[in-house]
């Protein structure tokens, strides 16, 4: 059985150990999960979801509560094949969204000093989580008005509303007599537990968002309870997410009709159950857009594979081991991104980010990744994976591959560049650049040293940097 994250972060407990260390202990037990773990479906659904329901270690109030944001990633893990209601729960009540969305310690409005909710949680629960910007068709596409324009949402005084729930929430009491509602820093063991509700620091006035009112003298686990039941039965919910997780696992530009039938999934998993998370996972995997091969020139298909799911597509496919036996990668910020670092709630890149002056934009795609796909990132990913491929990658060059039968096979490029291709991009190397790494292999010689093991490099090397590896079909 594998440990959780918290169970790794108590493990690796050490006198005087640094907070941001227990940080990098995450990073290690992510990428160590992710290789290693027998859920790899499930590791794979909680690093998606960690991209929507963003908390990150970059912030300054996070960093120090490691154990807080391991607790928040395994809080994704139990949910990730549960339901949606229980997730968004989960979340909204797990104190590391709390301090990250500053919605923890959230007193009520006070009329008399002239101060509001704060309205950060309320706004993001619904931009990012829950039901978007724009009211949508069940197809994931625009609704519009009868002069054709698009419909919001929500407004600044749904807004306010909803930030009146999201009142009088923080840690876990010390007893009966006393209260932790305004202490920052509890101990570990506290700000993993769900927080709970402080009636005295609860709006008790009525609450009205999304053509819901609460009435007034509603208590604080009530007014939670109808708030999240309108976000996750409000029709844009379905949609949503279901486009937002295709994007993750699939493909950046699923078609209406592939959003549609997710979304049908996420409504009714065929017992009558709205929100089951393996129904949802399964309708997006199985479809047909995301089993057949693209059509003849489908520029839809397929989506950037972002630089934290290259490096670990690299150690899957050559078999990585870990010195350690921790795969100690920790962060990867020079190529752009690493897991659970986010700049911000809206993750490293926006869903809906466009390349400017690109044949996306004129196509009307979308390509969210390439959003840090930089010139500065492009040049800093060929020359990080040059040093992993050469030497390994982490803490002391923790983790590395061997590349035994790739050297096995260097005496013939054909055969060494179909295997790489086979691992690699599943066959899809194009002609021209097979021929460019077969070129690249010929270049050193039989009877150079270490002859075998540079033409097993050069040959995977190129691969990784190969535009039929970085884009994901």
């Amino acid at each position: 059985m594998h440990l959780t994250h918290v169970d790794r972060w108590m493990f690796q407990i050490e006198p005087g150990k640094r907070p941001w260390e227990y940080a990098r202990n995450l990073q290690d037990s992510f990428y160590m999960q992710a290789l290693r773990g027998p859920d790899q479906l499930r590791q794979r659904v909680v690093y998606a979801m960690s991209q929507i329901f963003v908390v990150s270690m970059t912030s300054n109030n996070v960093i120090d509560r490691s154990r807080c944001h391991t607790s928040f990633m395994d809080m994704l893990g139990r949910n990730a094949f549960g339901n949606f209601r229980t997730l968004l729960e989960d979340v909204s009540t797990h104190g590391m969204m709390g301090v990250y969305l500053s919605h923890r310690a959230n007193p009520k409005e006070d009329p008399v000093g002239g101060t509001s909710p704060d309205e950060n949680y309320a706004r993001e629960v619904m931009q990012l989580f829950t039901i978007g910007l724009l009211q949508l068709n069940p197809d994931g596409t625009p609704r519009r008005d009868s002069a054709g324009n698009t419909i919001p949402t929500y407004d600044n005084a749904d807004v306010s509303g909803l930030a009146k729930v999201f009142t009088g929430w923080s840690w876990v009491p010390r007893d009966s007599s006393s209260y932790r509602f305004t202490e920052n820093f509890p101990p570990s063991d506290i700000q993993i537990q769900p927080m709970v509700p402080y009636e005295q620091h609860h709006s008790l006035s009525a609450k009205s968002f999304l053509g819901v009112t609460i009435p007034a003298g509603t208590t604080a686990r009530p007014s939670l309870r109808i708030a999240l039941d309108t976000l996750f039965n409000h029709p844009n919910t379905a949609p949503f997410v279901s486009r937002l997780l295709i994007q993750r696992l699939v493909t950046s530009n699923p078609s209406p009709a592939y959003v549609r039938r997710v979304a049908a999934a996420f409504a009714n998993n065929g017992a009558g159950v709205r929100g089951d998370m393996r129904a949802l996972i399964r309708a997006i995997l199985l479809d047909d857009e995301a089993i057949l091969p693209p059509r003849s020139g489908d520029g839809r298909h397929g989506k950037v594979r972002e630089p934290v799911l290259r490096l670990t597509a690299w150690a899957r496919a050559f078999n990585a081991s870990s010195n350690s036996n921790e795969f100690r990668i920790r962060t990867t910020n020079q190529i752009g991104q690493s897991p659970m670092r986010a700049p911000s709630v809206f993750n490293f890149y926006r869903p809906g980010f466009v390349p400017p002056g690109s044949t996306i934009a004129t196509q009307g795609l979308v390509a969210p990744e390439l959003q840090i796909n930089t010139e500065s990132q492009v040049t800093s990913y060929i020359n990080f994976m040059k040093d992993v491929v050469e030497d390994g990658v982490g803490d002391n060059d923790d983790v590395s591959c061997s590349l035994v039968a790739e050297q096995a096979l260097a005496g013939n490029p054909d055969a060494l560049i179909d295997r790489v291709d086979l691992l690699l991009t599943g066959q899809r190397l194009s002609t021209a650049t097979r021929s460019a790494i077969r070129t690249a292999i010929l270049s050193v010689p039989t009877t150079a040293t270490n002859a075998n093991r540079t033409r097993a490099r050069i040959a995977v090397l190129l691969a990784l940097c190969s535009p039929e590896f970085l884009v994901q079909v």
